[in-house]
């Protein structure tokens, strides 16, 4: 199985059927077997490992069952800086223990189970022996949650909760999610995404980065948790402060919806300010034990309670807001699910990665018409020649961001803008996508005139080998569309590939002489034919 995953088996469901620990997720008639999938998840989460399962049918998912152990990941990451033995040995003992429970619901469907594991544990100085000592024990090839990935999720979490808020649809609103490691805020107008930003402010970092404090003592516990967050909160302020017209913050995490019923939430989950400043003075003058008695929290998760009420607090009152939403569905379970529903709709969240990409383009001035069609030409090449360069899905996603960005750099000069662009798209975040993700799209961006990459650029030459190749190949097609483009006037209305012998031949849609864009791929085509053995030969429409 891809990705080092094990099987075993699970029966079908009888009609109607359902679990005592789950929740219904699809209503009504049971499709046919055949259109069934069902489907398991272990999460290494920062303070928990979990195991879902769940049944798949078409878009709709029905969750079959969930359970939840304490580990003390971000503890040991956040304080340690690596994964203690102990920590380990648990997770051991854990998917062990998950593993038996599968095997116990008997024969019937086949079932994959993927593990996957939370972005923070990028941070452990031991990250490699710890997914190799899961793979050796259970044969688990342990997946990580890259920054794309987590926000690909949390972008399917806040678009769960929009949907409990029809109202803000046509509004802007503010989408903060209080994340173990991270903040992420995400700025919605109308439903779309308009700016997007990553803070090293987390509950577990901050919980863990104070380090050992008296219990109890609220003086001293409240005051160094808000000297820690203060830089970071004060950023957010100044990155969101100016946004007119917002008609709420919205707040997704762990702790906050497991808090949400002592902080006198109304119908509509609207929180008080000064409910969370009250409970965050109860709180802080609580020792350990009765924090964890008090909350329902265990020993993996109760230093992260109160940095995530007053992150919560300090946010709002930095944007002049009195009150702030925490939906009443339980955080877990949905995020859970979230790491399937991700990949039953990557089309969704591909949209909305061109959409910021485009934001991106428009603050940096782009030009929107010789972007766009250099992106067309792009798309049609990739396609058309898949056979040749064997990319993947999401090697045709980033290409075509990078066809987005190529020239963000003329908003510094129009002079060696393909480095100007590389440096603003190094330093920007984009929605959805990994830092590794960012890396490949300023190198292509890098390349897309002048230069061709080579090793003695450091950026380029520390990539893998596979790596190198697949930025070299997106890069030898990128050229050759921005050719097609030279003009900025969309001349070229698309493209047709042939391969006659050695030659790639391009008929141009829409032009009946090329003596432009001929001029244009002799600066720009030599790195297409070193690639693929293949001379760019171009012809007018036939």
């Amino acid at each position: 199985m891809g990705g080092g995953g094990v099987f075993v088996t699970l029966p079908f469901l009888p009609r109607g059927w359902e679990t005592t620990h789950g929740m219904a997720m699809i209503q009504g008639e049971q499709a046919q077997d055949s259109e069934l999938t069902t489907q398991a998840v272990i999460y290494l989460g920062p303070s928990s490992m979990s195991l879902l399962v769940a049944e798949v049918v078409q878009d709709r998912i029905r969750m079959l069952d969930f359970l939840q152990q304490p580990v003390p990941m971000a503890r040991d990451i956040f304080r340690f800086h690596r994964i203690s033995r102990h920590t380990m040995d648990r997770c051991v003992q854990i998917i062990g223990d998950y593993l038996e429970i599968l095997k116990e619901y008997g024969t019937g469907s086949k079932l994959s189970v993927r593990l996957m594991i939370s972005n923070i544990i990028s941070e452990a100085d031991n990250v490699d022996v710890f997914v190799n000592r899961m793979h050796v024990a259970h044969g688990l090839r342990g997946r990580r949650i890259d920054d794309g990935k987590m926000t690909r999720l949390i972008y399917v979490k806040v678009q769960e909760t929009l949907a409990q808020y029809p109202g803000f649809n046509k509004k802007k609103v503010l989408v903060v999610h209080t994340g173990p490691g991270n903040t992420r805020v995400l700025l919605f107008q109308k439903g779309r995404i308009v700016r997007y930003s990553c803070y090293r402010l987390g509950t577990h970092r901050t919980g863990e980065a104070v380090g050992e404090i008296e219990y109890g003592d609220d003086v001293t516990e409240l005051s160094l948790l808000r000297e820690h967050m203060r830089g970071q909160v004060d950023q957010i302020c100044l990155d969101y402060g100016g946004v007119k017209g917002l008609a709420g913050l919205i707040v997704i995490g762990q702790e906050m919806q497991q808090l949400r019923g002592r902080l006198d939430p109304t119908p509509e989950g609207k929180v008080a300010c000064s409910a969370l400043v009250a409970e965050a003075e109860r709180m802080s003058r609580t020792t350990l034990e009765q924090r964890m008695n008090v909350y329902g929290a265990d020993f993996a998760g109760v230093d992260s309670l109160l940095p995530a009420v007053l992150m919560t607090e300090m946010i709002a009152r930095s944007l002049h807001l009195n009150d702030v939403i925490i939906p009443g569905s339980g955080y877990d379970e949905e995020f859970s699910s979230s790491l399937i529903q991700a990949e039953q709709h990557p089309g969704d969240l591909e949209a909305e990665v061109l959409h910021f990409a485009g934001i991106l383009a428009d603050r940096y001035k782009a030009d929107k018409g010789h972007r766009e069609h250099v992106a067309l030409l792009c798309m049609e090449m990739f396609d058309q020649l898949q056979d040749l360069h064997r990319l993947s899905e999401h090697d045709r996603l980033l290409l075509e961001v990078a066809s987005i960005l190529h020239e963000v750099g003329s908003f510094i000069s129009q002079q060696d803008h393909q480095l100007h662009s590389q440096y603003i798209i190094l330093n920007s975040e984009i929605f959805g996508l990994s830092r590794d993700d960012v890396e490949t799209i300023a190198l292509l961006a890098r390349y897309h005139r002048h230069e061709v990459p080579a090793n003695s650029d450091p950026m380029y030459g520390e990539l893998e080998l596979t790596d190198r190749m697949r930025v070299a190949k997106m890069a030898s097609i990128l050229r050759v569309a921005d050719a097609l483009e030279r003009g900025h006037a969309q001349r070229v209305n698309g493209v047709r590939a042939h391969i006659r012998g050695r030659t790639l031949e391009l008929e141009l849609q829409g032009v009946r002489e090329t003596a432009v864009e001929d001029l244009a791929l002799r600066l720009k085509g030599d790195l297409f034919a070193d690639i693929f053995g293949y001379d760019v030969v171009l012809v007018p429409q036939r």
